[in-house]
Protein backbone atom coordinates (compact mmCIF):
# COMPACT_ATOMS: atom_id res chain seq x y z
CA UNK A 1 0.00 0.00 0.00
CA UNK A 2 3.07 2.19 0.52
CA UNK A 3 3.37 3.05 -3.25
CA UNK A 4 -0.10 4.02 -3.84
CA UNK A 5 -0.31 6.25 -0.68
CA UNK A 6 1.91 8.02 -2.70
CA UNK A 7 -0.22 9.74 -5.24
CA UNK A 8 -0.91 12.81 -3.47
CA UNK A 9 2.72 13.20 -4.17
CA UNK A 10 3.55 12.23 -7.74
CA UNK A 11 6.62 11.17 -8.69
CA UNK A 12 8.96 10.19 -12.22
CA UNK A 13 7.42 6.34 -11.97
CA UNK A 14 3.43 8.10 -11.63
CA UNK A 15 4.44 9.65 -14.88
CA UNK A 16 5.68 7.12 -16.78
CA UNK A 17 3.10 5.05 -15.57
CA UNK A 18 0.43 7.26 -16.90
CA UNK A 19 2.67 7.59 -20.34
CA UNK A 20 2.57 4.10 -20.49
CA UNK A 21 -1.27 3.00 -19.71
CA UNK A 22 -2.04 5.86 -22.79
CA UNK A 23 1.09 4.49 -25.18
CA UNK A 24 -0.53 0.49 -24.60
CA UNK A 25 -4.33 2.11 -24.95
CA UNK A 26 -3.05 3.49 -28.33
CA UNK A 27 -1.46 1.28 -29.37
CA UNK A 28 -4.41 -1.93 -29.01
CA UNK A 29 -6.62 0.94 -30.66
CA UNK A 30 -4.20 1.28 -33.58
CA UNK A 31 -3.63 -2.41 -33.90
CA UNK A 32 -7.73 -3.38 -33.43
CA UNK A 33 -8.06 -0.86 -36.11
CA UNK A 34 -6.03 -1.91 -39.01
CA UNK A 35 -6.47 -5.61 -37.93
CA UNK A 36 -10.16 -5.04 -38.71
CA UNK A 37 -9.08 -2.80 -41.94
CA UNK A 38 -7.39 -5.84 -42.91
CA UNK A 39 -9.91 -8.09 -41.98
CA UNK A 40 -12.57 -6.01 -43.67
CA UNK A 41 -10.65 -6.40 -47.37
CA UNK A 42 -9.56 -10.06 -46.58
CA UNK A 43 -10.63 -11.90 -49.57
CA UNK A 44 -10.47 -14.81 -51.46
CA UNK A 45 -9.70 -14.95 -55.32
CA UNK A 46 -9.14 -17.53 -57.69
CA UNK A 47 -7.64 -16.42 -60.87
CA UNK A 48 -7.86 -19.01 -63.73
CA UNK A 49 -6.79 -19.01 -67.16
CA UNK A 50 -8.99 -18.25 -69.41
CA UNK A 51 -10.05 -20.61 -72.48
CA UNK A 52 -11.30 -19.89 -75.90
CA UNK A 53 -9.13 -16.99 -75.70
CA UNK A 54 -7.68 -13.94 -78.47
CA UNK A 55 -5.09 -16.12 -80.37
CA UNK A 56 -1.45 -15.48 -79.36
CA UNK A 57 -2.54 -14.50 -76.39
CA UNK A 58 -2.85 -16.14 -72.86
CA UNK A 59 -5.51 -14.54 -70.48
CA UNK A 60 -6.46 -14.91 -67.00
CA UNK A 61 -9.77 -14.27 -65.41
CA UNK A 62 -11.20 -13.64 -62.47
CA UNK A 63 -13.33 -17.37 -61.33
CA UNK A 64 -16.18 -15.25 -59.24
CA UNK A 65 -17.86 -18.84 -58.50
CA UNK A 66 -14.72 -19.39 -55.71
CA UNK A 67 -14.84 -15.82 -55.01
CA UNK A 68 -15.43 -14.83 -51.01
CA UNK A 69 -15.59 -10.84 -49.54
CA UNK A 70 -15.87 -9.76 -46.79
CA UNK A 71 -15.48 -5.80 -46.90
CA UNK A 72 -18.71 -3.40 -48.13
CA UNK A 73 -20.96 -4.56 -50.75
CA UNK A 74 -18.94 -6.37 -54.07
CA UNK A 75 -20.45 -5.62 -57.38
CA UNK A 76 -19.46 -8.86 -59.44
CA UNK A 77 -19.05 -9.26 -63.61
CA UNK A 78 -22.03 -11.58 -63.59
CA UNK A 79 -24.31 -9.29 -62.23
CA UNK A 80 -23.48 -6.62 -64.41
CA UNK A 81 -23.48 -9.33 -67.66
CA UNK A 82 -27.12 -9.69 -66.91
CA UNK A 83 -27.75 -6.47 -69.60
CA UNK A 84 -27.66 -7.20 -72.56
CA UNK A 85 -27.29 -3.17 -73.88
CA UNK A 86 -27.61 -2.75 -77.46
CA UNK A 87 -26.99 0.90 -78.77
CA UNK A 88 -29.54 0.19 -81.39
CA UNK A 89 -32.48 -0.71 -78.98
CA UNK A 90 -34.26 -0.16 -76.10
CA UNK A 91 -33.98 -2.45 -74.27
CA UNK A 92 -33.94 -1.15 -70.30
CA UNK A 93 -31.44 -1.85 -67.60
CA UNK A 94 -32.61 -4.88 -65.39
CA UNK A 95 -33.73 -3.55 -61.82
CA UNK A 96 -31.58 -5.85 -59.83
CA UNK A 97 -28.52 -3.12 -61.55
CA UNK A 98 -30.69 -0.14 -61.57
CA UNK A 99 -31.27 -0.56 -57.94
CA UNK A 100 -27.65 -0.15 -57.05
CA UNK A 101 -27.00 3.11 -58.93
CA UNK A 102 -25.78 5.28 -56.84
CA UNK A 103 -24.95 2.72 -54.07
CA UNK A 104 -21.77 2.31 -52.60
CA UNK A 105 -19.88 -0.86 -53.61
CA UNK A 106 -16.36 -3.00 -54.08
CA UNK A 107 -15.05 -4.37 -57.51
CA UNK A 108 -12.56 -6.91 -58.09
CA UNK A 109 -10.97 -6.76 -61.40
CA UNK A 110 -7.67 -6.24 -63.68
CA UNK A 111 -7.50 -2.58 -65.15
CA UNK A 112 -7.12 -1.65 -68.38
CA UNK A 113 -5.53 1.95 -68.78
CA UNK A 114 -6.96 4.91 -70.38
CA UNK A 115 -3.69 7.07 -70.27
CA UNK A 116 0.37 6.30 -70.07
CA UNK A 117 2.54 6.07 -67.41
CA UNK A 118 2.71 4.29 -63.97
CA UNK A 119 0.02 6.36 -62.38
CA UNK A 120 -3.53 6.54 -63.69
CA UNK A 121 -6.53 8.33 -62.31
CA UNK A 122 -8.86 6.77 -65.30
CA UNK A 123 -8.83 3.07 -66.34
CA UNK A 124 -11.61 0.44 -67.01
CA UNK A 125 -12.02 -2.47 -64.73
CA UNK A 126 -12.42 -6.20 -66.20
CA UNK A 127 -12.98 -9.52 -65.01
CA UNK A 128 -10.48 -10.76 -67.48
CA UNK A 129 -6.84 -9.39 -68.70
CA UNK A 130 -7.90 -10.93 -72.33
CA UNK A 131 -8.22 -6.61 -73.59
CA UNK A 132 -4.94 -5.88 -71.39
CA UNK A 133 -3.30 -7.99 -73.91
CA UNK A 134 -4.46 -6.50 -77.06
CA UNK A 135 -7.26 -8.79 -77.66
CA UNK A 136 -10.43 -8.17 -78.88
CA UNK A 137 -12.80 -5.07 -77.39
CA UNK A 138 -14.83 -6.23 -74.48
CA UNK A 139 -19.17 -6.14 -74.60
CA UNK A 140 -20.57 -3.11 -72.83
CA UNK A 141 -21.84 -5.02 -70.05
CA UNK A 142 -18.06 -6.58 -69.55
CA UNK A 143 -16.13 -3.63 -67.82
CA UNK A 144 -16.75 -0.66 -65.55
CA UNK A 145 -14.83 2.98 -66.21
CA UNK A 146 -13.46 4.14 -62.86
CA UNK A 147 -12.57 7.61 -62.42
CA UNK A 148 -10.46 8.48 -59.14
CA UNK A 149 -9.50 12.25 -58.22
CA UNK A 150 -5.99 11.23 -57.33
CA UNK A 151 -3.91 8.76 -59.10
CA UNK A 152 -3.25 5.46 -58.37
CA UNK A 153 -0.35 3.00 -59.48
CA UNK A 154 -0.83 0.84 -62.05
CA UNK A 155 -1.16 -2.39 -62.00
CA UNK A 156 -0.62 -4.26 -64.77
CA UNK A 157 -1.36 -8.23 -64.06
CA UNK A 158 -2.66 -8.40 -60.02
CA UNK A 159 -5.92 -7.90 -59.92
CA UNK A 160 -7.32 -4.36 -57.64
CA UNK A 161 -10.09 -4.16 -55.65
CA UNK A 162 -11.92 -0.96 -56.46
CA UNK A 163 -14.34 1.01 -53.75
CA UNK A 164 -16.44 3.71 -54.91
CA UNK A 165 -19.96 5.47 -55.88
CA UNK A 166 -21.44 2.95 -59.00
CA UNK A 167 -23.59 4.48 -61.72
CA UNK A 168 -25.63 3.54 -64.68
CA UNK A 169 -24.70 5.39 -67.02
CA UNK A 170 -25.02 4.32 -70.45
CA UNK A 171 -23.08 6.42 -72.97
CA UNK A 172 -22.07 4.65 -75.59
CA UNK A 173 -20.94 7.06 -77.74
CA UNK A 174 -18.22 7.81 -75.12
CA UNK A 175 -17.31 4.16 -75.18
CA UNK A 176 -19.18 2.96 -71.34
CA UNK A 177 -22.49 1.88 -70.00
CA UNK A 178 -21.43 1.54 -66.31
CA UNK A 179 -19.22 4.08 -64.65
CA UNK A 180 -17.76 4.24 -60.71
CA UNK A 181 -16.51 7.34 -59.32
CA UNK A 182 -13.64 5.57 -57.29
CA UNK A 183 -12.05 6.16 -53.67
CA UNK A 184 -9.67 3.90 -53.30
CA UNK A 185 -7.84 1.05 -55.21
CA UNK A 186 -6.09 -1.90 -53.18
CA UNK A 187 -4.11 -4.64 -55.20
CA UNK A 188 -5.05 -7.76 -54.20
CA UNK A 189 -1.54 -9.08 -53.36
CA UNK A 190 -0.09 -12.06 -50.89
CA UNK A 191 1.42 -9.99 -48.90
CA UNK A 192 4.92 -10.97 -50.35
CA UNK A 193 7.94 -8.02 -49.84
CA UNK A 194 9.34 -7.28 -53.48
CA UNK A 195 12.81 -8.19 -52.72
CA UNK A 196 16.02 -7.05 -54.75
CA UNK A 197 17.46 -10.96 -54.84
CA UNK A 198 21.30 -9.63 -54.75
CA UNK A 199 20.56 -7.88 -51.82
CA UNK A 200 18.24 -10.65 -50.32
CA UNK A 201 20.67 -13.52 -51.09
CA UNK A 202 23.54 -11.19 -48.81
CA UNK A 203 21.28 -10.06 -46.02
CA UNK A 204 20.47 -14.09 -46.01
CA UNK A 205 24.20 -15.08 -45.85
CA UNK A 206 22.63 -17.51 -48.71
CA UNK A 207 24.60 -18.35 -52.24
CA UNK A 208 22.21 -16.98 -55.63
CA UNK A 209 21.52 -19.34 -58.31
CA UNK A 210 23.30 -18.55 -61.51
CA UNK A 211 21.23 -19.78 -64.19
CA UNK A 212 23.97 -19.22 -66.93
CA UNK A 213 26.01 -22.72 -64.97
CA UNK A 214 23.12 -24.92 -66.64
CA UNK A 215 24.46 -22.96 -69.83
CA UNK A 216 28.01 -24.19 -69.61
CA UNK A 217 25.71 -27.69 -68.37
CA UNK A 218 24.69 -27.69 -71.82
CA UNK A 219 27.95 -27.08 -73.68
CA UNK A 220 29.75 -29.04 -71.63
CA UNK A 221 27.68 -31.59 -71.28
CA UNK A 222 29.07 -32.17 -67.98
CA UNK A 223 28.43 -30.64 -64.35
CA UNK A 224 30.89 -28.03 -63.53
CA UNK A 225 32.47 -27.72 -60.28
CA UNK A 226 30.81 -24.49 -59.21
CA UNK A 227 27.33 -26.32 -59.27
CA UNK A 228 28.32 -29.18 -58.14
CA UNK A 229 29.69 -27.03 -54.78
CA UNK A 230 25.55 -26.21 -54.27
CA UNK A 231 24.79 -29.32 -53.84
CA UNK A 232 22.72 -30.35 -50.80
CA UNK A 233 23.43 -26.32 -50.14
CA UNK A 234 20.61 -24.06 -49.06
CA UNK A 235 20.42 -21.54 -51.82
CA UNK A 236 18.49 -18.30 -53.01
CA UNK A 237 16.92 -18.89 -56.82
CA UNK A 238 15.35 -16.09 -58.35
CA UNK A 239 13.44 -16.50 -62.37
CA UNK A 240 10.48 -16.21 -63.69
CA UNK A 241 7.48 -18.70 -62.20
CA UNK A 242 6.58 -20.86 -65.06
CA UNK A 243 4.54 -24.35 -65.48
CA UNK A 244 2.85 -24.27 -61.68
CA UNK A 245 0.97 -27.19 -60.17
CA UNK A 246 -0.82 -27.60 -56.96
CA UNK A 247 -0.59 -31.17 -57.21
CA UNK A 248 1.22 -33.51 -54.39
CA UNK A 249 3.64 -32.55 -53.95
CA UNK A 250 3.23 -28.99 -55.63
CA UNK A 251 5.80 -27.93 -58.22
CA UNK A 252 6.31 -25.39 -60.32
CA UNK A 253 9.08 -24.38 -62.91
CA UNK A 254 11.54 -21.30 -62.31
CA UNK A 255 13.19 -20.11 -65.16
CA UNK A 256 15.92 -17.29 -66.11
CA UNK A 257 13.24 -15.97 -68.94
CA UNK A 258 9.35 -15.73 -69.16
CA UNK A 259 7.34 -17.43 -71.06
CA UNK A 260 3.93 -16.90 -72.08
CA UNK A 261 3.00 -20.09 -72.72
CA UNK A 262 3.13 -19.82 -76.16
CA UNK A 263 6.28 -18.72 -77.81
CA UNK A 264 8.70 -21.56 -78.78
CA UNK A 265 11.98 -20.01 -78.51
CA UNK A 266 11.21 -19.57 -74.93
CA UNK A 267 10.28 -22.67 -73.87
CA UNK A 268 11.18 -23.79 -70.51
CA UNK A 269 13.76 -26.49 -70.54
CA UNK A 270 16.51 -28.21 -68.18
CA UNK A 271 19.20 -25.48 -69.38
CA UNK A 272 17.27 -22.32 -68.37
CA UNK A 273 14.58 -23.64 -65.87
CA UNK A 274 14.67 -25.36 -62.16
CA UNK A 275 12.09 -27.34 -60.69
CA UNK A 276 11.23 -26.34 -57.18
CA UNK A 277 9.31 -28.05 -55.27
CA UNK A 278 7.61 -26.37 -52.18
CA UNK A 279 7.30 -26.97 -48.66
CA UNK A 280 3.78 -26.62 -48.76
CA UNK A 281 1.08 -25.97 -51.66
CA UNK A 282 0.83 -22.27 -49.89
CA UNK A 283 3.69 -21.50 -51.34
CA UNK A 284 2.70 -21.61 -55.05
CA UNK A 285 2.69 -18.16 -56.23
CA UNK A 286 -0.94 -16.62 -57.68
CA UNK A 287 -0.90 -16.89 -61.64
CA UNK A 288 -0.76 -12.76 -61.55
CA UNK A 289 2.39 -12.91 -59.93
CA UNK A 290 4.89 -13.46 -62.71
CA UNK A 291 8.68 -13.66 -60.60
CA UNK A 292 9.75 -13.57 -57.50
CA UNK A 293 12.34 -15.41 -54.94
CA UNK A 294 12.74 -18.95 -53.75
CA UNK A 295 14.96 -20.42 -51.44
CA UNK A 296 16.11 -24.29 -50.33
CA UNK A 297 17.90 -27.09 -50.61
CA UNK A 298 19.63 -27.81 -54.06
CA UNK A 299 20.38 -31.08 -55.70
CA UNK A 300 22.23 -31.69 -58.34
CA UNK A 301 21.72 -34.89 -60.21
CA UNK A 302 25.06 -35.93 -61.40
CA UNK A 303 23.69 -38.82 -63.80
CA UNK A 304 23.23 -36.84 -67.47
CA UNK A 305 21.35 -39.58 -68.94
CA UNK A 306 18.32 -38.65 -65.91
CA UNK A 307 18.48 -34.99 -67.03
CA UNK A 308 15.63 -35.59 -69.27
CA UNK A 309 13.70 -37.15 -66.76
CA UNK A 310 14.32 -35.11 -63.38
CA UNK A 311 16.07 -32.19 -64.24
CA UNK A 312 19.71 -31.23 -63.87
CA UNK A 313 18.80 -28.77 -60.47
CA UNK A 314 15.71 -29.28 -58.46
CA UNK A 315 14.88 -26.92 -54.97
CA UNK A 316 13.56 -29.14 -52.55
CA UNK A 317 11.43 -27.74 -49.63
CA UNK A 318 11.39 -24.43 -50.91
CA UNK A 319 9.43 -21.46 -49.56
CA UNK A 320 8.96 -18.68 -50.87
CA UNK A 321 11.23 -15.21 -50.32
CA UNK A 322 14.52 -15.98 -47.88
CA UNK A 323 12.01 -18.47 -45.85
CA UNK A 324 12.77 -15.89 -43.21
CA UNK A 325 8.64 -16.02 -41.88
CA UNK A 326 8.65 -12.05 -41.39
CA UNK A 327 5.33 -10.31 -41.23
CA UNK A 328 5.88 -7.93 -43.89
CA UNK A 329 2.58 -5.87 -42.95
CA UNK A 330 4.15 -2.56 -41.51
CA UNK A 331 1.74 -2.63 -38.48
CA UNK A 332 3.27 -6.20 -37.19
CA UNK A 333 5.45 -4.28 -35.01
CA UNK A 334 2.88 -3.11 -32.97
CA UNK A 335 2.79 -4.65 -29.21
CA UNK A 336 0.94 -7.79 -29.28
CA UNK A 337 -2.08 -7.75 -26.36
CA UNK A 338 -0.04 -9.90 -23.91
CA UNK A 339 3.30 -8.34 -24.62
CA UNK A 340 1.83 -5.05 -23.70
CA UNK A 341 0.17 -6.66 -20.23
CA UNK A 342 3.70 -8.39 -19.74
CA UNK A 343 5.67 -4.78 -19.97
CA UNK A 344 3.08 -2.57 -17.84
CA UNK A 345 2.83 -5.48 -15.29
CA UNK A 346 7.02 -5.65 -15.13
CA UNK A 347 6.57 -1.68 -14.34
CA UNK A 348 4.15 -2.09 -12.02
CA UNK A 349 6.79 -4.38 -9.93
CA UNK A 350 9.23 -2.73 -10.70
CA UNK A 351 7.52 0.96 -9.13
CA UNK A 352 6.08 -0.96 -6.08
CA UNK A 353 9.39 -2.52 -5.25
CA UNK A 354 11.29 0.79 -5.73
CA UNK A 355 8.44 2.68 -3.48
CA UNK A 356 8.89 -0.08 -0.91
CA UNK A 357 12.64 0.48 -0.87
CA UNK A 358 11.53 4.03 -0.82
CA UNK A 359 9.66 3.75 2.31
CA UNK A 360 12.02 1.57 4.40
CA UNK A 361 14.88 3.59 3.94
CA UNK A 362 13.20 6.36 5.57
Amino acid sequence: MAYWSHWKKPNWRHYILIFLLLLLAGNYLARYYLQQRERERNITVTVRVEKNTFAGHNSLGIDENNFSATAYFFLRFTTLGQWQFDPGKANQCPPEIRSLNGREVSCLGFMYPLEPGSAIKTFCLLRTTQTCCYGPRPQWNQYLLVELKKTVKFERFAPVIVRGSFFVDPQPSQGFIYRLEGVEVTAVDDAEAELDPVIAAQNARLPLFDFTLLDRVKIERKIPPELQQLDGRKVMASGYFLERSESIPPQLLLGSVGWDGLTVNKRPNIYNAILVLPRESGQIPPLWKENGIFTGTLRIEPDSAKWAENGIAVLHNAVRGFGGGYDYRWWSWLLSPLTGWIVLLFFLAFAVRKSQANGESQ
